[in-house]
Formats: C-alpha cells, sequence, structure tokens
C-alpha cells in the first residue's frame, strides 16, 4: 500500500472525493423537496439546451431537403391556385366551330444551378429539361417575382434568359390603375427595372406595385414583380417609372417554369393575322 505512487494516490483519493459527495447529493435531493426540484430544473434546462442545439444542426444539415420540400410545396399551391381559378378565365376564341381555350397555367419546379447578375445579357441553368415537360418561351417565376424565359432546352437542363437582360422586353401594368407598359432592364442596378410607355395623365403614387400583365402568353396575369421608386416624363409624352424588383436575383435559388395551355394556339392565331396583314 506505501507502494502506490502519488499521482495514483491523489487519484484514488479524488475517486473516494466524487463518490463521497455524489452520495451526499443523492442523499439531499432525497431527504429535500426544494433541493429535488432545484436539480432537476438545472438538468431539464441543460437538456433543452442541448434539444436546440442538435435540432438546429439537423436543421442545417438538411437545409437542402427542406428547400426542395418548401419548393414543392410553394408549386402544389400554385397549381391548386391555377385549376382554382381556370373556369373564370375561360375564353372562347371561335364560337362558331366550338373551339374553345382555357387561359390555364400549370407550373414545373426547378432547382437554380447557375446565374449571373453583373452582365449585360444574363441567364440562369436549370435542373428541369424535356423529359420534364419543359419547352422554349416558357416563363419562369419564383415566389417574389418573374425571372426570365426559356431560350434552350437539352434532355435534363435549361438554359433561360434572365429578367436582367438588356435585350429583353416584357409587359407589365401598375396594379392600381391596370394601365400597362414594357418592362426592361437598364443593365446598371440587379434590383432595379423601368416600366416605361406609361400615359402622363395616370396617378403615379411611390410605392405602387408592378404586376405582370393579362396579355402576357407566357406569365400568369398579377404575379408581384416589384414598387415605383420614382417616376420621369420622357418624349415629353410619356412616363417612365423605376421599379425596385421584389426578388433579389443574387439568392435565387428555386423557381417554378410556367406552362400555358394556350400560348401555343394564341401565337398561332398571331401568327396567321400577320401573315395576312402582308
Amino acid at each position: 500500500m506505501f507502494n502506490i505512487s502519488p499521482l495514483l494516490r491523489k487519484l484514488l483519493v479524488l475517486l473516494l472525493f466524487l463518490v463521497l459527495q455524489a452520495g451526499a447529493v443523492v442523499m439531499l435531493v432525497n431527504n429535500s423537496y426544494f433541493q429535488q426540484n432545484a436539480i432537476l430544473g438545472f438538468i431539464r434546462a441543460r437538456q433543452i439546451r442541448w434539444w436546440e442545439r442538435r435540432s438546429s444542426w439537423v436543421a442545417f444539415t438538411n437545409l437542402k431537403e427542406i428547400n426542395q420540400q418548401l419548393a414543392l410545396e410553394n408549386n402544389r399551391l400554385l397549381n391548386d391556385i391555377a385549376r382554382l381559378t381556370d373556369p373564370s378565365a375561360e375564353k372562347i376564341i371561335r364560337t362558331e366551330d366550338s373551339v374553345s381555350l382555357r387561359d390555364s397555367f400549370s407550373y414545373i419546379p426547378a432547382r437554380v444551378i447557375r446565374n449571373s447578375v453583373n452582365r449585360q445579357h444574363n441567364f440562369l441553368v436549370i435542373d428541369k429539361g424535356t423529359q420534364d415537360g419543359l419547352e422554349q418561351d416558357m416563363g419562369v417565376i419564383s415566389s417574389r417575382g418573374i425571372v426570365g424565359v426559356v431560350s434552350h432546352v437539352s434532355d435534363h437542363y435549361a438554359m433561360i434568359i434572365s429578367l436582367l437582360n438588356t435585350q429583353q422586353r416584357f409587359t407589365a401594368e401598375l396594379k392600381k390603375s391596370g394601365t400597362f407598359g414594357t418592362l426592361r432592364w437598364d443593365g446598371l442596378d440587379y434590383r432595379r427595372v423601368f416600366l416605361s410607355e406609361i400615359p402622363q395623365h395616370i396617378e403615379i403614387s411611390v410605392g405602387d406595385t408592378v404586376v405582370s400583365n393579362v396579355f402576357s402568353l407566357i406569365f400568369p396575369p398579377g404575379i408581384p414583380i416589384g414598387f415605383v421608386k420614382s417616376g420621369s416624363l420622357k418624349q415629353g409624352t410619356f412616363l417612365e417609372l423605376e421599379v425596385e424588383l421584389f426578388e433579389d436575383f443574387k439568392s435565387l435559388h428555386y423557381v417554378n417554369v410556367v406552362s400555358h395551355d394556350g400560348a401555343g394556339e394564341i401565337r398561332q392565331l398571331i401568327e396567321d393575322q400577320q401573315e395576312e396583314d402582308l
């Protein structure tokens, strides 16, 4: 016994102290209701903190899956809205031939795998293609506005011409008055576009919402795009409005491709009329 090293002796003493201390705590807890609640409360607080940290870590590691689930849920809601509003959007094109056309829209969720905002002609690439039902000239939207138009499609991927492209033009309108104009990007600020050709007699207020127009063949009407920041008179006849976008293209990760059942037939009618005019 006397040959035990000093280090081992200290460890044995420490172990004995811990055993006696634990025994004293157990006796104290068993014989004191107040001390029992205090210690159990302390333990519960530590457990809750651990559970919170564990939950935060699990949520972080599953962030990609959660975002995909949210994108699918958003897509489901969009399709439900389209089905609910479809009967009121039905339009008869030629009643003599009993040919009717419904302005119905459906949505295909997709993930953005490439994006640019600092060029004059920006584009996006998404992870859906022809095998998912995508076609050229389909519109692309996000939960906060219009994004662009499908330009090229392969089996599994598609390239989107972004709204942030100086050669793109869209039709949009002021939600308050229904007055429509041409929406374009000037190639400078990725958070700002311009709505032009607005008659100067239209009452404009800062903060007015700009939405997609019913005349568009690729976007459902009424999708919020941005709000008016300022306006100026151009060429003495029309107003040009500066519009701040709701969508931040730098943080764009999930989109919905818009499928319009009647778009092809409408385009064919327009092309036939243009050929007759020639």
